[in-house]
């Protein structure tokens, strides 16, 4: 996946007033759990893991009504199956799907997400999901957000499941979307997310850019 525009980062930033953060991390490996390990040392708890934390919290929050509308009659399926095809599959339920997020509880919502990381297919797909990440972000996170995010997201889902910043982060009620760059710039994916998402979730998302 390339980048979209001949143009360098710090004018992609601008053009999307994303603040432009630069730091300086000794790390073997891959930049993002280094910059993860980073904010940890902060305070934070988060993810690496782009846009299926939050994507598996909304399937957390709508988990009941996914799975007594499920094709197969399966919880696990509703558990296991990626959000973006259930959203499409039950379209002409979207409302009702989404609206059902406001009767979820705490516990409820806790009770779905354990059953969401009990799943053998989780484990093995996404084994850095993190469970502290996703209960600080509900506590962190009005209702309503949740549910204008889901609208939002079902409104195009295939092309909204990808671009989403790779670290998002949490401290109390602090919540950072993070994309984490090292040489290259933002691809076609991000350049539609992270503008569409920004305006929907009242928090900051910026671009670090991680040097050796």
């Amino acid at each position: 996946m390339g980048s979209v525009k001949p143009m360098s980062l710090e004018k992609q930033c601008e053009e999307l007033s994303l603040p432009l953060e630069e730091i300086q991390l000794d790390y073997e490996g891959k930049p993002e759990p280094a910059l993860l390990e980073h904010f940890e040392n902060l305070g934070y708890v988060g993810s690496f893991i782009e846009g299926y934390t939050f994507l598996t919290i909304l399937k957390a929050l709508m988990l009941d009504k996914l799975a007594e509308l499920n094709t197969f009659n399966d919880r696990n399926d509703a558990c296991t199956r990626y959000l973006e095809a259930q959203l499409t599959i039950h379209q002409n339920k979207l409302s009702e799907i989404i609206n059902s997020i406001r009767s979820t509880s705490r516990k409820k919502y806790l009770s779905n997400l354990r059953e969401i990381f009990d799943q053998s297919f989780i484990q093995r797909e996404y084994p850095s999901l993190s469970f502290e990440c996703c209960e600080a972000l509900f506590d962190a996170i009005e209702i309503e957000t949740f549910i204008a995010v889901a609208k939002k997201f079902s409104e195009d889902p295939y092309s909204y499941r990808s671009g989403w910043p790779d670290l998002i982060i949490v401290k109390g009620s602090e919540v950072r979307f993070i994309e984490v760059k090292t040489t290259d710039k933002l691809h076609k994916s991000q350049l539609l997310t992270i503008p569409t998402f920004k305006e929907v979730l009242p928090y900051e998302f910026s671009v670090c850019r991680v040097r050796k």
